[in-house]
């Protein structure tokens, strides 16, 4: 069944009942096709098939919601569902305003001139408004992120002319600078060590994440305004022409009225100076909007055995679709690849159902994280009866990239992969599994709330949002397999091939598909939610001052977290005898240890969660 175009409420609607309806095909054979636990290599998409279909979407150009682009993307994305057995396919529209400029390598929307001599642009500001057709020609002001606050030009002195943004140089420190600590990692001699200063160099993606994420605080400080505007922007990034040519800023604005281009540090060094010297420019950003565009979340259904009935259940599979980039937006095709593999398994042979979310909403002004229209949490009561744990997937198939001089090179290594997870022993265990079986060059397995092997703060979970909806269901296991958002250009379009790797996406694949399948065959998976790790996650935090004696703090977060850590130990192997007994245990010691506040009450929360987990597990045993 197909619903092209349909309301949103009409689409949830179609859902629930084709649910319910449909004759769900299988039986109950309880032996588990041998494909489930173990995949075969040989039945994942080919080199050639996987190349085929990177070449097909680098085609399309950036893939931004509602533009042609996107639509045939979408197109390719449903015919491949279809093609693979997907039932229910929906097409959740929402409304969207759409505003647009042509696209790299297309120019043609976007120039500069700076005193009389044209300017090399690498990109557009989005959502910054519109100079129409002919630009706009002004006086230059420099406004230097890295000069003194009290030096830089007032909003009264830049009114009226083209701000000239130097973004603050790259530097390297923090944890957003530099590999962090995991829980395992493959190639480790091609990382460097844990908290190193990572140089451009060596590999890009640091560098390009600051300098992409800076230009926010930039247009929310001075182009907010709703008089005395300046008449254009100009933001000089801190990056060589191919790291910055197609680029785009992440997350969206919402709209603002100050046209923007940006410019690699190379073609934007005269400009500066010009600005300096308080020179005239002329920039254009011929930009349109098209009112009520088309837009929508995609969602399918690979049926299980029990499709279409009340036993059924599914792990969820969730990506972004829109985006600027051949790697930024890829998880739809690693995610279809998933579908592929389990589309060879006959369905009476597949124990769950496989619910596909293809998100488009990621580069619309906002982001996912606020814009409404959230199909998922929009099903949620009914969603969180029906999933029981996921796997998503972004930025998939990449070579890593790096400076060479004033060059943007593939350096030979793939680029890094992050297996996100909690941080229960159980989910962190089934990530390197997976990782070691599809052998994934470049990986690392992270679980964020907790220290690494080193002891060490482990890397930040990117991407969060897609595996954020198997919280909000009920704290299901789920796994996030993620190449780092950068490092093959990030936010920049190339129409060539040298940033993908068929090799890092077929091992991606084969790791997204070794966990959907262990959530496919595993029938307890009480051990595997979220809540556990939560709950150590939750002493960590514990201040010392939630402590009842301050100065034993350490000591007294250390034992209640042995005492859980002792509890998990049966659970893991789904032995619950003295469970109960045990949480009724920690429960006293962690209102005994500590200050009743929002903190200690969160323990509480997760420990009654966990026991209803327990006890329903038992009743069904």
């Amino acid at each position: 069944m197909k619903i092209h175009n349909v309301a949103w409420r009409l689409g949830t609607l179609a859902f629930a009942t084709t649910l319910v309806a449909c004759n769900g095909g299988g039986g109950d054979n309880d032996t588990p096709d041998a494909r489930l636990s173990t995949v075969d290599k040989a039945q994942l998409i080919s080199p050639s098939e996987a190349t085929q279909w990177f070449q097909t979407k680098a085609g399309w150009g950036a893939t931004y919601t509602g533009s042609p682009a996107w639509k045939s993307y979408m197109g390719f994305i449903e015919a491949r569902l279809e093609e693979y057995g997907a039932q229910n396919i929906i097409r959740a529209r929402f409304p969207y305003e759409r505003w647009y400029t042509t696209e790299y390598p297309d120019k043609t929307g976007w120039s500069l001139s700076s005193d009389g001599t044209p300017v090399e642009v690498a990109s557009y500001a989005t959502q910054s408004g519109s100079t129409g057709p002919n630009g706009v020609t002004a006086q230059m002001v420099l406004y230097d992120l890295s000069a003194p606050a009290a030096t830089r030009p007032t909003a009264a002195q830049m009114a009226g002319k083209i701000v000239v943004v130097k973004q603050a140089p790259y530097t390297y420190t923090g944890l957003s600078a530099g590999y962090t600590d995991y829980e395992f990692r493959t190639n480790d001699d091609q990382f460097l060590a844990p908290f190193t200063a990572v140089d451009p160099s060596y590999e890009a993606s640091y560098r390009n994440r600051q300098q992409y994420g800076q230009m926010g605080s930039t247009i929310n400080s001075f182009f907010r305004a709703t008089s005395n505007l300046p008449v254009g922007h100009v933001v000089v990034l801190d990056m060589p022409p191919g790291a910055a040519q197609g680029g785009r800023q992440h997350g969206t604005p919402n709209r603002y009225e100050v046209p923007g281009l940006l410019l690699d540090k190379v073609n934007g060094a005269k400009v500066i100076e010009d600005a300096r010297a308080g020179k005239t420019a002329t920039l254009k950003l011929d930009a349109q909007v098209e009112q009520d565009a088309l837009a929508y979340t995609l969602v399918a259904t690979l049926p299980g055995k029990d499709y279409g009935t009340d036993k059924d259940t599914a792990v969820m599979m969730a990506t972004h679709v829109d985006g600027p980039a051949l790697i930024q937006d890829a998880g739809s095709l690693g995610i279809l690849a998933v579908a592929r593999y389990y589309s060879q398994i006959p369905r009476e042979q597949r124990p769950r159902s496989i619910y596909m979310v293809f998100d488009t909403r990621h580069f619309v002004p906002g982001a996912e994280r606020t814009y409404p229209y959230d199909f998922v949490e929009d099903n949620h009561d009914m969603l969180s009866k029906y999933i029981i744990g996921g796997v998503s997937m972004e930025h998939v198939g990449g070579a890593q990239m790096a400076d060479a001089g004033n060059a943007f090179r593939a350096t030979g290594r793939a680029m890094t992969t992050y297996i996100n997870t909690h941080g229960n022993d159980v989910t962190v265990a089934k990530a390197i599994e997976a990782v070691k079986m599809a052998a994934l060059p470049r990986a690392q397995v992270n679980a964020e709330e907790r220290p690494g092997v080193n002891g060490k703060q482990q890397n930040n979970w990117f991407g969060r949002n897609f595996a954020a909806h198997l919280e909000s269901l009920g704290n299901h296991p789920v796994w996030h397999v993620t190449g780092d958002w950068p490092s093959s250009g990030y936010q920049a379009f190339y129409p060539g091939m040298d940033r993908f790797s068929s090799e890092v996406f077929i091992a991606q694949v084969a790791t997204a598909s070794k966990l959907v399948g262990d959530l496919m065959t595993t029938k307890d998976l009480v051990p595997m939610s979220s809540s556990w790790s939560k709950i150590d996650q939750g002493i960590r935090a514990l201040l010392d001052a939630d402590f009842n004696a301050p100065t034993e703090a350490a000591s007294r977060r250390a034992a209640l977290l042995a005492q859980s850590k002792d509890m998990f130990a049966a659970v893991q192997k789904s032995d619950y005898s003295k469970t109960p007994a045990q949480l009724d245990a920690l429960k006293a010691a962690v209102t005994g240890a500590t200050v009743a506040n929002a903190r200690q009450q969160t323990i509480l929360d997760l420990i009654e969660d966990v026991r209803a987990r327990v006890a329903k597990a038992t009743r069904s045993s």
